[in-house]
């Protein structure tokens, strides 16, 4: 059977992978926390971006665990820092959003295979080297979401999600501290460590 409605109303703000890890104490605080987004297309162009607060309660972290964004398309990195990760609060509210230091990425690595039990994303440039590992990885769940259902509140968004019952940071070879917690999304139980793939934002018309 067709689809009702076979083309999406609204502008596509970009598309591509989203996979991340939000690592929390035992009081429950953030205490590391990476977005990667391997980008295919957006109004700035492809590219691949990391973002990563290594001491999220500090505006400057130690060299073990940095706060830095890392990109190859640093207009990509500014578009993304103004239309997605600002409008996501617990990225905004950290102290380090507004000077996070820039550097450029020289090579990325994809290993593992998220159909298994691990995957891993490893990003480096200019002597920063951050490994992301995901495992335990469950079935995927398709998704299609409503402004209200998404951090920007601002987007209607279709991703496929591998949720992952575990995952670690590495800085250089340094573990960041931390353990996966539990979230809610969409009226679903899930993880703070997750796969996002064929991940496309979409904004609405203003009637929508």
């Amino acid at each position: 059977m067709p689809l009702s409605k076979p083309v999406t109303p609204g502008v596509v703000d970009w598309t591509g992978e989203n996979p991340g890890i939000l690592l929390k104490d035992t009081d429950g605080n953030f205490s590391a926390m990476a977005l990667f987004f391997r980008v295919s297309w957006s109004p700035a162009g492809q590219g691949q971006v990391l973002l990563l607060y290594g001491t999220p309660n500090a505006v400057e972290g130690p060299p073990k665990a940095p706060n830095v964004l890392m990109a190859d398309n640093m207009a990509l990195a500014d578009f993304l820092m103004d239309n997605f990760i600002g409008k996501l609060g617990a990225f905004r509210a950290a102290p380090a959003f507004a000077t996070l230091p820039r550097l450029s990425i020289q090579a990325v690595r994809s290993d593992g295979d998220p159909m298994g039990h691990r995957y891993a994303e490893t990003v480096s440039g200019e002597g920063l080297n951050v490994q992301l590992v995901w495992e335990g990885l469950e079935k995927p769940k398709a998704l299609e979401l409503t402004p209200d259902q998404v951090g920007t509140g601002e987007h209607t968004m279709f991703t496929l999600l591998v949720p992952a019952r575990d995952a670690r940071v590495f800085v250089n070879g340094n573990r960041l501290p931390g353990t996966v917690g539990e979230r809610v999304q969409a009226g679903f139980e899930t993880t703070t460590a997750f796969l996002y793939f064929s991940e496309t934002w979409v904004i609405p018309p203003v009637d929508a």
